[in-house]
């Protein structure tokens, strides 16, 4: 029998919600399994990141039309109308009576079939009350929290540190999907001629105003086109990194650390800015992921990046300590700042990341021991969680007071934002076009 998409979309939703995982980990798994046509594929995708995107919404305008709370209701029936619902709601192709019936038989494909007459019933209430957004949201952060599907705490939280109006903004984006940026390989001299095949073969891009080497592509642009070309002629890369890299200004002879390296794409950024002249070592706790690390070093052509498994929150080797001209200190974070590529991160608390921040000051504290005297030590998340952010740079500041504040050397981010130069910027995607993300600098004092 052949497998349905919209049922293993389902499958994976309760995957997701059951044990937490990354979408983008289960939806890997899930198409690696089994011969998906590329429509069923796409149709998998849309529904997995459609109904994670959307969840809160979802419930919101499904609870008026069942009897029991969606939380009393089986995991696999509510994620069948959620999935429904989302049809319903956000695809305009698929006939709604389509939708109720396949609705249906997706209870019974996942063992349910007691409640195929329930779903049925729910979803043909939906159809009959009329297929329509409320006219009214409830008010206040309740009202944003299922109108643009993010629990309160994170919201009162954005709220509070950077406003109503540009948190109401920054919600907003999550609803767009994020753009394609590619970073060339300057280190293979043929990868210049990306921009070229790109536009021979009809692929729409912008060069990024401010970033060199940095192509900007519609969403799943080019992707077909994208794999006939030598893929060490580029890689994926955010432009919120690639600023994160910008501010470290390392130049060519630069003896650099990236303590926090996995997957690497920064080290390689780095290396191509450095023309590949210098030394980066570039660190991960796990060897399994030095090891990719190094292939993908390997591939790239970054002969000047060395790979080493440690842990940053432990003391550097005495050989590296005031060693290094740059280290870049990119930290494990909450991640709330990449929702828009991992939608299932809104739904984890602020609480669930309390230990974070003691973590994340003990990795700058360790790494501060490797900055030469005059040199630059650089912090980053891709979060916008303060305690994450702000908190650790001021409680690192008042612990080191041989580092202080450096202006970071990105002055376009600050323009956007309206703000003069300073040591520290959060960058949004409503904003700056890119993931939301923060980066503090500073530099070391020279001894007397």
């Amino acid at each position: 029998m052949k497998p349905d998409a919209r049922t293993a979309a389902v499958k994976a939703l309760c995957r997701q919600e059951q044990d937490g995982g990354y979408s983008h980990i289960l939806l890997e798994q899930m198409l690696s399994h089994g011969a998906w046509s590329d429509a069923d594929a796409a149709l998998i995708t849309r529904l997995l990141y459609g109904v994670l995107e959307h969840r809160m919404t979802l419930d919101f305008l499904l609870a008026p039309y069942c009897r029991k709370p969606l939380d009393k209701l089986d995991l696999p029936v509510r994620n069948v109308l959620r999935a429904a619902m989302y049809q319903l709601y956000y695809m305009d192709r698929i006939p709604p009576a389509a939708v109720v019936y396949q609705a249906a038989e997706q209870c019974r494909a996942l063992g349910k079939t007691s409640a195929a007459g329930f779903v049925n019933g729910v979803l043909r209430a939906v159809l009959r009350a009329g297929i329509r957004w409320p006219q009214v949201w409830p008010e206040g952060p309740a009202g944003l929290a299922v109108r643009y599907s993010c629990p309160e705490e994170w919201i009162t939280v954005w709220q509070r540190q950077y406003g109503e109006q540009a948190t109401e903004q920054y919600l907003l984006s999550l609803e767009q999907p994020a753009p394609a940026v590619l970073r060339l390989n300057t280190l293979v001299p043929e990868a210049r001629q990306l921009p070229d095949r790109l536009a021979q073969a009809g692929v729409p891009f912008t060069r990024h105003p401010q970033l060199q080497d940095c192509l900007v592509l519609p969403p799943e642009a080019g992707i077909k086109e994208l794999a006939k070309i030598p893929q060490n002629w580029y890689y994926y890369q955010d432009t919120a990194s690639q600023w994160d890299c910008a501010a470290l200004d390392a130049q060519p002879g630069d003896r650099v650390a990236d303590v926090c390296a996995a997957p690497g794409g920064k080290a390689l950024t780095l290396a191509g800015r450095m023309q590949g002249r210098g030394h980066i070592v570039a660190c991960d706790l796990y060897e399994h992921k030095c090891r990719l690390l190094r292939q993908r070093a390997a591939r790239y052509g970054a002969d000047c990046i060395e790979t080493v498994c440690r842990d940053a929150c432990t003391p550097a080797p005495e050989a590296w300590r005031q060693a290094f001209d740059r280290v870049l200190c990119d930290v494990p974070c909450s991640g709330t700042g990449v929702i828009r590529r991992k939608p299932e991160i809104r739904y984890k608390k602020p609480a669930e990341f309390a230990g974070l921040p003691e973590t994340q000051l003990q990795i700058l504290l360790q790494a501060a021991e490797m900055v030469r005297p005059g040199g630059v030590l650089q912090y980053s998340t891709c979060t916008l969680h303060p305690p994450e952010n702000e908190q650790v740079v001021d409680r690192f500041l008042a612990l080191r007071p041989d580092f202080v504040p450096r202006l970071l050397p990105i002055a376009p981010c600050f323009t956007a934002a309206g703000l003069p130069p300073a040591d520290r910027i959060t960058l949004f995607p409503h904003l700056h076009g890119t993931d939301g993300f923060f980066i503090a600098g500073f530099t070391k004092e020279r001894s007397v």
